[in-house]
């Protein structure tokens, strides 16, 4: 028989801990950057049937992707993505799609959808959280799902009856790696939950950051574990409606998340709350950049509806005033700027001795955009928004670039380039970097190729802190710069 090891998620001595002595020191400083902004562009965008549109996809993908995470079901990815367009219509999923029944996989589609619909409408009922009320969640959310994986006296997987809505009444404790992963008891569980529930409270009313609140809710309530199954569709629904409570978007994590999802819960296990917090933000800019493409496609109806009646005129100097704020973000823009500037500047010695070993009148050097150059590279950061980063770039109220030129047999420049998110300007900038090498054929003509270098763009909002804006900053800025620099080792 395998020895087993065994990890205590739920720690059977303190139960359920607070948050450390200082939370506000784990916040994401980006997080009341998106609210304001995605505040103000809700408002405008008010019975419109394109913010209609934007929350019915948003949830339909919420409701997909919650179910592929828990390994529920498989959905092919362009399957997916022509549900979240489309509907859930039995049509679209066709056979081979999926790795289930086609009808039980839009049974569960339909239950996990109607579930964050409820989330919208408990938040506007001002409810508070109750222990009923987790059991509500989990009973809708696991409606179509009638057994679970559990063993049987020898050891053996089965399927079992599932209960729904009610407290575990066993024990369930995974076996993962030879390694026993336990959680709290049942008969702890009632009263662990209210302890959740009461803390929660109590964050609500300390003015704990929203991003916190539903970081350390979500892992508090997985440690606890208090259904048979399907916990963490209820996590991921809790944690949605403290951000959406907060005016934020639901927690779409989606199959590309999963690894650094994982990652956060078992760092979170461990007591670092950090990284579940810092994901949480990078995936609420994630929506928030789909979110920008509404406003965008509003624009032009927006100004003839606004023209009607002279409403123009009557809005003009409060948008002056308005925009003259928003427009603080051009002075962090050029906080980014000066610290690319100086890092591009440190390590371009060593990248033009790398150079100089390839071919010896090789040269690397950096420059920075200015009045008369900012309109460069904007082709470039068209197709890196469109093709890459998905979000529309808007260099009309703001852009500015820093790049490293490098000339060897080849040339190349590593650019990050900053403009706006969106149109209208909302007072949100992205800083967008790419490599381009451009190589001469044998016919004499120039040819270039555009490489990403980072995952994401890094969005920053008017209402940051300079320094709380250069921290968030600089271990992304460390991240592109390491994949830009394996990037140009195999392309010397």
């Amino acid at each position: 028989m395998n020895d087993t090891s065994t990890h205590a998620i739920w720690n059977p001595d303190t139960g359920i801990t607070d948050l450390e002595a200082d939370p506000h020191e784990l916040r994401a400083s980006e997080i009341p950057g998106i609210k304001a902004v995605w505040t103000d562009q809700r408002e405008r965008l008010k019975g419109t049937a394109q913010l209609s549109d934007f929350t019915e996809k948003l949830s339909r993908e919420w409701a997909i992707e919650t179910g592929v995470i828990e390994n529920l079901y498989e959905i092919e990815r362009g399957v997916t993505q022509t549900l979240i367009e489309q509907g859930f219509r039995a049509e679209l999923l066709s056979h081979g799609s999926t790795n289930k029944p086609r009808d039980y996989v839009l049974r569960l589609l339909h239950d996990q959808k109607d579930v964050l619909d409820g989330v919208f409408d408990f938040v506007k009922s001002n409810r508070s959280l109750s222990a009923s009320y987790f059991k509500e969640l989990h009973a809708a959310l696991l409606r179509s799902q009638d057994t679970t994986d559990g063993l049987d006296a020898l050891g053996r997987p089965v399927r079992i009856p599932l209960i729904k809505g009610a407290w575990k009444a066993q024990a369930n404790y995974p076996v993962r790696d030879g390694v026993t992963y336990t959680y709290c008891p049942p008969e702890h569980v009632s009263s662990e939950m209210d302890r959740l529930i009461e803390m929660h409270a109590n964050h609500i009313t300390k003015n704990i950051p929203t991003e916190i609140q539903a970081a350390w809710l979500h892992h508090r309530f997985t440690q606890i574990h208090p259904f048979q199954d399907g916990n963490g569709r209820v996590a991921r629904a809790i944690a949605s409606l403290v951000l959406v409570k907060d005016g934020l978007f639901p927690l779409v994590v989606t199959r590309n998340d999963r690894t650094m999802y994982l990652d956060a819960l078992e760092a979170a296990d461990n007591g670092n709350l950090k990284p579940l917090i810092d994901l949480i933000a990078k995936l609420q800019i994630t929506q928030f950049r789909k979110a920008t493409d509404i406003s965008q496609a509003l624009l032009v109806e927006e100004d003839v509806h606004a023209a009607l009646g002279g409403l123009l005129k009557a809005a003009d100097k409060i948008a002056a005033e308005k925009l003259a704020a928003l427009k603080g973000v051009f002075d962090l823009a050029r906080l980014i700027e000066d610290d690319l500037n100086s890092r591009l500047s440190a390590i371009k010695p060593t990248v033009e001795e790398a150079l100089q070993r390839v071919r010896a009148n090789a040269t690397a050097f950096v420059t920075r955009s200015n009045a008369q150059t900012d309109h460069y590279f904007r082709a470039q950061i068209i197709e890196i928004a469109k093709k890459h980063i998905d979000y529309f770039a808007d260099t009309s109220e703001y852009r500015s670039w820093i790049a490293l030129n490098m000339r060897w047999s080849r040339r190349s420049k590593l650019v990050f380039a900053i403009h706006g998110i969106g149109k209208p300007f909302n007072g949100s900038l992205i800083c967008a970097p790419f490599l381009e090498f451009g190589d001469t054929d044998e016919d004499g003509q120039t040819r270039s190729a555009l490489v990403p270098v980072a995952e994401d763009g890094f969005v920053f909002f008017y209402n940051e802190k300079g320094d709380s804006l250069l921290a968030r900053f600089k271990p992304w800025r460390e991240n592109a710069l390491k994949v830009a620099l394996k990037e140009l080792t195999q392309n010397l």
